[in-house]
């Protein structure tokens, strides 16, 4: 993966969850996130299979807008991956690497330090323990 393509998934990660009055998905860094679990804990069939729909989600976002998804509106990108959502059928490496970014990015999100300490705070310990407490 190049540096284009580095910064394709950083603004496909930005669609999926964009900045609104709380951080974006740039601002976690989700797709390293995702460049990182797929590096280390994919198979190598799943890493090709994974950037091979990520040369076919480039070429199809070019072949339909003219223009590379980097360069695309906002409502352009939402209008694309509502279509890939919508599609039942289609290219099989296209469906994986989509759903497993979109996955990933999720991921990353929800188990970052904002979320976990602005949005769903979450304590290391599931409460106080009271030892005189009737039953």
């Amino acid at each position: 993966i190049n540096g284009e393509d580095e910064m394709m998934m950083s603004e496909l990660a930005e669609t999926i969850i964009p900045k609104t009055n709380t951080p974006g998905s740039k601002d976690i860094a989700a797709h390293l996130f995702a460049l990182m679990m797929i590096d280390d804990c994919y198979v190598e069939a799943d890493q090709q299979k994974f950037v091979a729909g990520l040369k076919v989600f480039n070429s199809t976002a070019e072949s339909q807008f003219n223009k590379s998804f980097t360069k695309c509106s906002l409502q352009e990108k939402e209008a694309f991956l509502n279509e890939l959502e919508a599609k039942k059928s289609g290219d099989d490496n296209l469906k994986y690497f989509y759903s497993q970014i979109k996955k990933l990015v999720i991921q990353a999100y929800t188990t970052s330090k904002f979320y976990l300490t602005e949005v769903q705070v979450y304590k290391l310990v599931p409460g106080k323990f009271y030892g005189c407490v009737k039953i």
